[in-house]
């Protein structure tokens, strides 16, 4: 069973997904087996692959009823953005930041210059 290392899942978008195994599963029809994949662990240990793809979801707009934890998920990483830019923006008024002259013409994505 492989599983999606970002979202713990079974289930992959395929613009997302690991370019040697989209290669392996994009032609395949529902039920049949890819050919071996070698593959690394995180030790280098390798270790051989065999794929099947159980179900397709077609592209679809996105609806409440089917697809209610990716809205979730989506809201959840948003809010968190908002979260974050706000704790920066605080903490960069209140914090000491020195950047040297060569950087000072960089653009920032952040008011680290404080204009």
């Amino acid at each position: 069973l492989l599983v999606n290392p970002r979202t713990l899942e079974t289930r992959f978008e395929l613009t997302k997904m690991d370019p040697a195994l989209y290669s392996q599963v994009a032609d395949l029809k529902d039920g049949a087996v890819s050919l071996p994949l070698v593959d690394a662990d995180e030790k280098g240990m390798k270790h051989y692959k065999l794929l099947t793809v159980t179900n397709r979801y077609d592209e679809h707009t996105a609806d409440y009823a089917k697809d209610y934890l990716k809205i979730k998920e989506l809201a959840l990483k948003e809010k968190q953005i908002k979260a974050i830019a706000k704790w920066t923006e605080e903490k960069i008024k209140e914090t000491y930041i020195k950047i040297n002259g060569d950087y000072r013409d960089c653009k920032f994505t952040n008011n680290w210059l404080k204009k």
